[in-house]
């Protein structure tokens, strides 16, 4: 009898070990893989994958970059992984490699021809206006209520280095910031957030701005947000 249980005990746990090994997930590296795959569908380029990324998840650029290395890439924590699939449009049974659909319950399934068609047409004009720009999405209420928490942003990449007045996204520290940049006679270069809840940032000059690590991504060329002008 002991030996029948042991027996049975042992083939027991061979089939669980069989099931486990038939449900286990894709973790490494197919969340990476999957996460490319997806910013690819969604047309952001390599160039500044990690920074759109970093400010989707509000999360440091080193942070991030550990999630695509190219041989052990991590995994990112949960918020990051619920931001990145609300701002990708993806279901995150999908990043996770538990389904093959990519989308979750998505509104545009239930939308009429002439919805689709409208939305068509809004990226169609935003394409053309905006080309040599790429995707942001601002993360924070600093520049409120000229720019909200959640806005899209476009960024001119060309710009790459401080010229002259404007919105401008900045990375310092691996963070990644959207600041009003002003030059002030006697003052020098005023970094501002157009919330007067956030103090503003002066610095001497440029040379001043490459010391403390500041590093430009690109100069805001538009926004895209939602204002309610009533509630019914």
């Amino acid at each position: 009898m002991i030996a029948t249980d042991l027996a049975e005990n042992e083939e027991g746990g061979n089939v669980a070990r069989r099931r486990d090994s038939e449900t286990a997930l894709d973790l490494l590296p197919g969340v990476r893989d999957r996460l490319n795959q997806r910013l690819d569908y969604v047309g952001i380029p390599q160039r500044g994958r990690l920074t759109y990324v970093a400010a989707l998840t509000s999360r440091a650029v080193q942070t991030v970059s550990r999630w695509f290395e190219p041989e052990r890439p991590g995994l990112p924590d949960v918020e990051s992984l619920a931001r990145l699939c609300d701002g990708l449009g993806c279901s995150s049974d999908w990043v996770l490699g538990l389904t093959a659909e990519q989308l979750g319950a998505s509104s545009l399934m239930h939308a009429s021809a002439a919805e689709l068609q409208w939305v068509g047409e809004v990226l169609e004009r935003l394409r053309r206006a905006h080309r040599e720009c790429e995707p942001m999405q601002m993360v924070g209420d600093e520049m409120a209520p000229s720019i909200h928490d959640g806005d899209f942003l476009f960024v001119d990449r060309r710009h790459d280095k401080l010229g002259g007045n404007g919105v401008y996204a900045l990375e310092i520290n691996g963070r990644v910031l959207v600041r009003r940049v002003e030059y002030r006679m006697g003052t020098g270069i005023v970094f501002k957030c157009d919330n007067p809840a956030y103090e503003d940032y002066p610095v001497k000059d440029t040379d001043s701005v490459r010391r403390i690590g500041l590093r430009v991504l690109g100069k805001i060329h538009a926004v895209i947000g939602i204002t309610v002008f009533w509630n019914s």
